[in-house]
């Protein structure tokens, strides 16, 4: 009788166990997923930028007389870089069609580029909302790894802490 009773505690102790990896992993899991998700939510945002400012190059090309401002912009899809730095370089080239804007009044009234800019401002928008439910999503996660129990089951399960996308002001930790 007596070992009846410690075979029922010790398969209590194991099912509170595996009640407490599951859950845990489960909540590590659904973070992972909700930052991959946001990931390729940004990286599609980064191409569409990336397009919105070769039809702007076009533009300025026609306006300024074949002048190639952003040749060093243009090919940043073949380029193997990470999605920081795309977003890094496509905010340096949006900051040079801004500058080229004011000195050619005619861009500034041409409707396809003021099209282009409301596209961007809306891509811009997405793009923001990605990176912050990435940050809150790795926050939540990193947070969760670093507590007791579920740094041991992180551990196990092999999930890491995460980086922040962070912009380029602030490139302590970026991503």
């Amino acid at each position: 009788m007596n070992s009846y009773i410690i075979i029922l505690i010790v398969l209590a102790f194991l099912a509170i166990l595996a009640l407490i990896f599951f859950s845990s992993y489960g909540k590590l899991k659904d973070y992972k997923e909700k930052m991959d998700k946001a990931e390729s939510i940004i990286e599609t945002n980064l191409n569409k930028k990336s397009d919105i400012i070769i039809k702007m190059n076009s533009i300025i090309k026609k306006v300024t007389g074949k002048k190639d401002y952003l040749k060093d912009y243009i090919d940043l899809d073949s380029l193997i870089i990470s999605n920081i730095e795309k977003d890094w370089k496509l905010d340096e080239a949006v900051k040079l069609v801004n500058n080229i804007a004011i000195d050619y009044k005619d861009i500034i009234n041409d409707n396809k580029y003021k099209d282009l800019k409301n596209d961007l401002r809306d891509t811009d928008e997405k793009l923001t909302s990605a990176k912050n439910m990435f940050n809150s999503n790795a926050l939540n996660s990193n947070q969760t790894i670093k507590s007791f129990p579920n740094n041991v089951i992180a551990k196990l399960a092999r999930f890491k802490i995460r980086s922040y996308y962070n912009t380029k002001t602030d490139e302590k930790d970026t991503f």
